[in-house]
């Protein structure tokens, strides 16, 4: 199950299935529509849900974003009404028997749950409370697409199910059957995945209530710091509304650290010196970070990889130079998100670029402290770990990211629990970091999302290693886990992260 989840062509399935059904739906409502032979209510829901299915899609889709949501997000609406009124058409097309009643089981029920889910899912959008049970269901369906399409299926928004209409008109046998037949086979097997999933989700969101009475742990003065990560991956000068919204954040928690994200394409000296200048009154004490973002490469040809990473070092002196941070991470996630970008690096080749990169940002700056983050805990993030500890690494701090993912809290824990393994292992007088820390707001709830910060700041707290936790994200950017939501509205875990950094300071 795992090794077919992985496989990078289900997504590419998993498109193709949905526009194969959004081709569907069209042509059903459309035909539906048009004769006369159709009873008017079917006629007038078919016609109504057809009109809006891909404008609501589409609002659905761009809504998620707080850059591009922000003037859509009073609409955002639109698409579950749409999702119900699919589920209604399908729903009559079953109690008028329009369709064979197999078929019809299958859509209408596929289509209820698609409509409860949704209306759920809005519902923690907009920040109304919901039951247990409801988010559990948004977190089957999340954890049904993370099988299906993508396992990054919690942070990638743009990944749906779509509601399938009800063949309500006479269809001609053979070709016309056989694929009525394959359209409630999608149906059936959609909903099958989330309904199997239920029981997990259940329990993933239920999990982070043991983080509620976890206390953080007292530390002296200036040992331990609590950030947010500002504005989204910059391939240009950050957007006036992130630069808006997300030094106000900062200074409504009480952030001491920022964290800034740049793509070799930000790190440009227009680009940089934009950076800067937007910084230059927000920064003050607070200790700056910033990252240098592969993740949204081209693959780079194995014979052209020295050089391109040699390049990717002259972008490290050259962000080191003009924006004089307190941390540089030289890449995020080598052996993750950067390897999947560019292709197999290997960890001896991540080595020798982190060693060049260290290089240059001390030519540039020698107080800047270079970060190696581990974006994971297999076999090759703890390779590069024992390098970044050795007391021959030129590098002085190394990154965590601490995320709870599909099991929940479960899943954080096994994360804790490993990175003390390596703590333990190496006891090394490296500072380290929770370079990432956050939840899944519009998956497990908002709730969900606050307690798996406090449950990695108590972790965090109570080990001497680790000096400081960033919160990822300000915003919803480039996944629906932000601070603040697209409408504007803060959501709980800014109030919890403002509560931690008075906490630690008294």
């Amino acid at each position: 199950m795992t090794w077919l989840a992985s496989q990078p062509r289900l997504v590419a399935v998993h498109l193709g299935l949905c526009a194969l059904v959004l081709l569907w739906d069209l042509y059903i409502a459309g035909r539906t529509a048009q004769l006369r032979a159709t009873p008017r209510p079917m006629a007038l829901l078919s016609a109504l849900a057809g009109l809006l299915l891909v404008p609501a899609l589409v609002v659905f889709l761009v809504s998620n974003s707080m850059l591009s949501g922000r003037a859509l997000f009073s609409i955002a609406w639109v698409w579950p009404v749409t999702v119900a009124l699919v589920a209604a058409q399908a729903v009559y097309a079953l109690f008028r028997r329009l369709a064979a009643p197999p078929i019809a089981i299958s859509i209408a029920v596929f289509d209820l749950l698609l409509a409860v889910t949704y209306a759920a899912r809005y519902a923690m959008f907009i920040g109304h409370p919901v039951p247990a049970p409801l988010v559990a269901l948004v977190a089957a369906q999340r954890g049904a697409l993370a099988f299906s399409a993508q396992p990054l299926a919690l942070r990638t928004p743009w990944l749906v199910y779509v509601p399938i209409f009800a063949p309500a008109t006479p269809g001609r046998r053979g070709g016309g059957t056989l694929l009525r037949t394959a359209v409630a086979t999608i149906a059936a097997a959609w909903a099958a995945l989330a309904v199997v999933d239920v029981p997990g989700a259940t329990r993933a969101v239920r999990s982070y209530g043991r983080y509620a009475g976890e206390r953080l742990q007292e530390r002296p003065d200036s040992d331990f710091a609590i950030g947010v990560k500002i504005f989204p991956t910059l391939r240009k000068g950050p957007p006036p509304l992130s630069i808006q919204s997300d030094l106000a954040l900062a200074d409504t928690v009480g952030a001491e650290v920022l964290s800034v994200y740049v793509t070799p394409a930000g790190a440009t000296p227009a680009t940089l010196d934009s950076i800067a200048h937007t910084l230059d009154d927000a920064r003050g004490d607070r200790r700056l970070v910033v990252a240098l973002d592969l993740s949204a490469e081209r693959p780079v040809p194995a014979a052209r990889r020295a050089r391109y990473l040699g390049a990717r070092a002259a972008d490290v002196e050259r962000i080191v130079r003009r924006l004089r941070p307190d941390y540089v991470v030289p890449v995020l996630d080598p052996t993750g998100a950067a390897e999947r970008a560019i292709g197999a690096v290997g960890a001896r080749g991540w080595i020798a670029y982190l060693s060049e990169a260290a290089a240059a940002a001390h030519r540039a700056r020698p107080v800047t402290r270079v970060m190696v983050h581990l974006g994971g805990f297999g076999p090759r993030d703890s390779t590069l770990y024992a390098w970044a500890v050795s007391p021959s690494a030129p590098v002085q701090a190394v990154g965590l990211s601490l995320f709870p993912w599909l099991g929940g809290a479960n899943a954080l824990d096994a994360r804790m629990r490993a990175a003390d393994a390596w703590l333990r292992a190496y006891r090394s007088d490296r500072e380290h970091w929770v370079l990432e820390t956050g939840g899944f707001p519009l998956a497990h709830g908002e709730a969900s999302q606050a307690r798996a910060i406090w449950g990695t700041l108590a972790w965090a707290t109570s080990r001497a290693a680790v000096k400081g936790v960033i919160a990822y994200d300000a915003g919803d950017y480039e996944a629906p886990e932000g601070l603040r939501a697209p409408g504007g509205r803060l959501r709980p875990a800014a109030a919890l992260l403002r509560a931690a950094v008075l906490s630690l300071g008294e």
